[in-house]
Parts: structure tokens; sequence; C-alpha cells
């Protein structure tokens, strides 16, 4: 790999750990910023008894921002949420990048008590901006976990 193409290859290892680093802290503007301004999120399962992935959540950046900024008029779920993310698998090409990533997700209830609450995959198509910073073209959440403990309305 040539030096160039391996900082780009840590700059989007970079830019997975913060979407996750944003998300545990509950920064969702900041999170939405790394989207790049005609970008999209989506959540999807593979359903069993459907035999075909099904989108539980799909929003453009404009929305979803929108979306977010709600959050704190709603009642949530008050446990504090943890991402633990494999290394990310980068291929580049170009100003054009796709990022393979297994994570997990962990919820810690106030009393303490923590379990696993969700594990997936991170499929992104990611797009470098004319100023040369990467945003997200979709941030796609492949989610293994179908039966979820407690819904939440946060990305994840």
């Amino acid at each position: 790999m040539r030096p160039d193409e391996a900082a780009r290859v840590v700059e989007l290892q970079q830019l997975v750990q913060s979407t996750a680093a944003l998300l545990d802290a509950e920064q969702l503007a900041d999170w939405v910023d790394l989207f790049d301004a005609a970008g999209s999120y989506q959540v999807s399962s593979f359903s069993t008894e459907l035999r075909k992935p099904v989108i539980w959540w799909q929003q453009q950046a404009p929305e979803l921002r929108k979306t977010l900024s709600d959050v704190p008029r709603h009642v949530r779920d008050p446990a504090q949420r943890l991402h633990v993310l494999g290394p990310p698998l980068i291929r580049l090409d170009g100003d054009a990048a796709q990022a393979d990533t297994a994570f997990s997700l962990y919820r810690t209830l106030p009393t303490g008590e923590t379990s696993l609450y969700l594990v997936g995959r991170y499929k992104d198509e990611l797009c470098r901006t004319e100023s040369g910073v990467w945003k997200y073209r979709l941030h796609r959440v492949e989610v293994a976990t179908r039966v979820l403990e407690m819904f939440t309305h946060l990305p994840v």
C-alpha cells in the first residue's frame, strides 16, 4: 500500500471510530455533521420469515438532523450506551471508499447492570469532499439482533 493510501485508510478508520464515540456521548448534531450533504442513514436487518432485508429506519442527512434535534423532548431509555468496534475493513477507490465494520452495542442501566443490546455491521459508503474531509455518503447499519430488550429512537 502506498503511503498516501495508508494515510487515507487511517483517516477513514478514525471517521468510523468517531462515529461510535459521538453516538456514545449522544453528541447527535456532531454525528450528523459526519454525513455528506446528500448522505443518508439506514438501519436494516435480514428477516428470516420474509427471507429478505427489511429497512427499520432510513433518512437523508437533513431530515435526520431534524429528527435527532427532537430527541431531548422525548421520554427515552436512560441507559448509557457503549459501542465496541472491530477494525474497519477499508476499500479505496480514489475519492470514494467503502468500510465494513463489525460492532457490538452495550447498555448500562442506571443501576449499573450492563448487557449486550445489539450486534451488527456498518456497511459504509464514503466520499471525500472538496476540502479533503471524508464524509458518509451512506451509513448503513445491518443489524443481526432482531429482538430488542428496549427500543431506541437513537441511531445505532
